[in-house]
């Protein structure tokens, strides 16, 4: 009885691996997030954080940067149940979601965005960090993600201008011919050879 040979449905796989989403990775994450509800800006004039009250917040929870293919978001979330209270995006050629305020380095504005009824609807929110260093880590985060996209362009635009200038076709067409222009300089070193070779000659019989 022959074995029956069993093969791999290759078109079904590749269009499964184009239709996997982009994994997640956790670049930054921060326990304890302190969210304002800020007074809308007047003025051009930058953010100021003692223009809040610091020590009243009205959410705290845990925030995340997410790496999602070229993609950056900022995830605000229940620290005990993990629910969404609310994110912003980071996408290459768009304004940048956050904003630090001009007299503390623990603050920030972000830019939050949700999808209301098929519309897309922003606002903005205070955040605060406990510590310093919690707040350099966040924007260190987000400063890497947009390094990663500038890479990834150059690398792509590389890829494109090696491709370009690997499909020109250097071979000879029907009726064409390649000269070489070569430089007899061999002639001229057999002249002086044979000068040379003759004084010597004449001076022996002298």
């Amino acid at each position: 009885m022959e074995k029956e040979e069993i093969k791999p449905d290759i078109e079904k796989i590749g269009n499964e691996i184009e239709d996997t989403e982009p994994i997640e990775l956790v670049l930054f994450q921060v326990p304890e997030c302190y969210v304002y509800i800020i007074p809308p800006r007047m003025t051009a004039a930058s953010y100021r954080a003692d223009e809040w009250d610091v020590n009243k917040w009205t959410w705290e929870g845990i925030l995340k940067v997410v790496s999602k293919g070229e993609e950056c978001i900022i995830k605000l979330e229940d620290k005990n149940t993990g629910e969404l209270y609310a994110r912003a995006f980071l996408r290459n050629g768009e304004p940048h979601p956050v904003e630090p305020v001009i007299d503390s380095s623990r603050y920030f504005v972000l830019r939050i965005e949700e999808n209301i009824g098929g519309r897309l609807r922003h606002a903005f929110i205070g955040i605060g960090f406990r510590e310093r260093t919690e707040a350099y880590d966040f924007q260190a985060a987000l400063h890497d993600h947009m390094k990663y996209l500038d890479k990834k362009k150059t690398a792509e635009e590389m890829e494109q201008h090696y491709q370009h200038s690997s499909s020109v076709d250097y071979s000879l067409k029907e009726g064409e011919t390649l000269v070489l222009q070569i430089k007899n300089n061999w002639r001229q070193c057999e002249v002086q050879v044979f000068r040379a070779g003759c004084k010597q000659l004449l001076g022996r019989k002298e």
